[in-house]
């Protein structure tokens, strides 16, 4: 049984469910693998400026749009209805109940997403607090051929060798996580009370074993909505649920999570490019910019869970990065990584302060920035704290006698009062 029992039924917002928050309806599009097409982007930042917000990037890889009416949104589900095995809704209109993330920069990965989410697609069962990491730490596959094998594991001889990767998605705190490397088995790792381990099982089906992953915990959660709410003895039958619906290989466990921001910003060798919106907003301006890159040099985009955008397959990175230099940060320096926040105040009733005007404040006159990942929050619930280890900055009612005050810079009135409590392991947006 799970170690804490909910009270109520998840609530995560998705394509047709929506968050009514004090801006309007709230949207939230989950892509798969964080793979999004020049069209969908199109039709998501459109509908989030007749929203009068930026589009959102979340702690999940996911995609939000705020300060919808109800038939609006309606009509934005709809527009996005297409029949791709990435897209944000298929052909009948459904999305995938749950995150589903894959390491950005791999293509190696991109047919196991498609498998993945086909057989979630229109699941009940499935918590949306759930969360599902495939990562591939080959290092190698940029050049598409494994992901048009039905078993890319299975095809590692045919992928250019590189340096192993010390992971990505796999930081992120993910229930689920299943990683790949040369060779031609997938490890199984599940999140628990001290964050995610090896569950030493091994798989040739990398697709497989995940949804053999998810049905088990599934079959076996009752009321609770992440794998870190199971107590042991339920996480240990998950286990072996696994074993029984996949035939997995038991083997001694030896991997570790990646880090919690592996942010690389700027152009790579692979032909990628790495951008960060400041606090995963995209307005107007700066997506118009990344519409015209990728329409003009074919790139395919993928959302990350660290707020950021790579841009895939570009012909000129070195034109991509002049021409969104100016919307975006794509400076590895940039006082902007590894810095987020909830919406905050006006927009969020709940908020005690306008914790993005306050946060932008801080950057500005250098506290705020830099080696120390920090999430600013408007209240206690933290909404979209990342996973790994993280300062969480947390608005304090006026009244309260403990906390700082940050002062306002170019005579902005800030009413924000803080205090900072460090957290680990915990994803909420």
């Amino acid at each position: 049984m799970p170690r804490s029992r909910r009270t109520r039924t998840d609530a995560c917002p998705g394509a047709w469910r929506r968050h009514d928050a004090a801006d309007g309806a709230l949207a939230r599009f989950r892509p798969v693998g964080g793979a999004t097409s020049a069209a969908e982007l199109r039709v998501l930042a459109g509908a989030a400026a007749l929203g009068g917000s930026p589009l959102e990037l979340t702690s999940r890889g996911s995609w939000q749009v705020r300060g919808l009416a109800a038939t609006t949104a309606d009509d934005l589900a709809d527009a996005l209805r297409a029949d791709r095995p990435d897209a944000l809704l298929d052909a009948r209109g459904r999305d995938v109940p749950c995150g589903l993330l894959a390491s950005p920069r791999s293509t190696r990965l991109d047919a196991v997403a498609g498998q993945v989410a086909a057989a979630l697609r229109g699941r009940v069962d499935v918590p949306g607090r759930l969360l599902v990491a495939l990562e591939d730490r080959s290092g190698g596959d940029v050049s598409g051929v494994a992901s048009q094998t039905q078993n890319p594991v299975q095809h590692a001889d045919r992928v250019r060798k590189a340096t192993p990767t010390p992971g990505d998605v796999s930081g992120q705190g993910a229930d689920v996580t299943v990683v790949v490397d040369d060779g031609a088995t997938a490890a199984l790792l599940l999140d628990g009370p001290h964050g995610v381990v090896d569950t030493g099982l091994r798989h040739p089906d990398a697709a497989g074993l995940a949804l053999a992953a998810v049905d088990a915990f599934a079959a076996r959660r009752d009321a609770a909505w992440r794998v870190r709410e199971l107590d042991d003895a339920t996480r240990a039958a998950v286990v072996d649920d696994v074993v029984a619906r996949s035939t997995a290989v038991v083997g001694t466990p030896h991997l570790t999570p990646g880090p919690a921001d592996p942010t690389a910003l700027g152009p790579h060798a692979d032909g990628s490019l790495e951008v960060l919106p400041r606090l995963g907003e995209l307005d107007v301006p700066a997506a118009a910019a990344l519409l015209d890159v990728l329409e003009q040099q074919g790139a395919a985009l993928r959302a990350t869970p660290w707020r950021t955008l790579v841009l895939r397959d570009l012909t000129d990175p070195a034109d991509a990065l002049r021409r969104l230099a100016a919307h975006v940060e794509t400076d590895p320096a940039s006082r902007w990584r590894g810095l987020s926040a909830c919406v905050g105040a006006p927009r969020c009733a709940k908020s005690l302060a306008d914790v993005r005007g306050d946060l932008a404040d801080a950057v500005a006159s250098g506290h705020a920035g830099g080696l120390v990942r920090q999430h600013w929050v408007g209240c206690a619930r933290a909404c979209g704290t990342p996973g790994g280890r993280v300062a969480v900055v947390e608005a304090l009612d006026s009244g309260t006698p403990l906390g700082y005050n940050v002062h306002a810079t170019g005579g902005r009135q800030q009413r924000g009062h803080y205090r900072t409590v460090v957290r680990s392991g915990r994803v909420t947006g």
